[in-house]
């Protein structure tokens, strides 16, 4: 049976996890697809981008599809920067979608930051209409997820914020609102994509849930301790 192996991690804040990331990548064997749930560096610092490019190259060759969305640590003024460095050795999807054919399987992922229940003050000082941003991004991604129904084997939702509470438990409840977003949870509730992939919730003891037929997975390294590895099927997800 037809079989898409994945890995996905977040928050490496390179150089920050780096050592970490490469002792976690000698666990794993060649996989399918590689996503990148945002926040791969640490505060901004782009040229840590090649890095860690550079570590999955050794490890698994220069031809293994790589897809990625933003963290809020990829900061708004050096994404023109990491999209330079970065170059074609992979697809960063900013609120943009791409479907993947691999093992005879057609896979979208719909790429985002995702949203915030309440701004940051850093968010409120230097994004303009930050709580538009927010709505937009959420109707943007269920946009997207619906358009791609009817064309891929599998939808996944690849964001860096959380689309749940489930997945933030560990940290304190009364932070949610700066961990994600109830319009996420909404989207994931109205399009049911296969599986969501986010970081961000370094804290984390639950890393795994199931809202309807949605598997919600937070691969963020410091809360997972590993690079997360998935499965998807012709009719499932493992």
């Amino acid at each position: 049976m037809p079989k898409v192996k994945i890995l996905a991690v977040a928050d490496v804040h390179s150089p920050r996890y780096l050592q970490e990331f490469i002792t976690a990548l000698d666990q794993h064997e060649q996989p399918d697809v590689f996503l990148f749930a945002g926040d791969m560096i640490n505060r901004g610092n782009a040229e840590e981008y090649k890095k860690v490019l550079d570590i999955i190259e050794r490890r698994f060759g220069d031809t293994l599809p790589i897809v990625g969305c933003f963290g809020n640590e990829e900061y708004n003024e050096v994404r023109k920067e990491i999209f330079s460095i970065v170059g074609d050795r992979m697809i960063l999807l900013d609120e943009k979608s791409i479907i993947l054919e691999s093992n005879s399987l057609k896979v979208g992922i719909v790429g985002t930051q995702g949203s915030l229940d309440k701004a940051t003050s850093w968010q409120r000082r230097n994004i303009p209409s930050v709580k538009g941003v927010f709505e937009r991004r959420a109707k943007r991604a269920s946009s997207l997820l619906k358009k791609m129904k009817d064309k891929a084997d599998h939808r996944i939702l690849l964001m860096h914020y959380s689309p749940c509470l489930e997945t933030c438990e560990g940290e304190d409840t009364k932070a949610f609102s700066w961990l994600g977003s109830r319009k996420f949870y909404t989207v994931v509730v109205e399009q049911q994509p296969d599986l969501v992939v986010h970081g961000h919730v370094h804290n984390s003891t639950r890393h795994e849930v199931r809202i309807g037929s949605t598997i919600i997975r937070n691969v963020a390294l410091p809360a997972v301790g590993s690079i997360t590895e998935l499965n998807l099927w012709n009719a499932n997800l493992v």
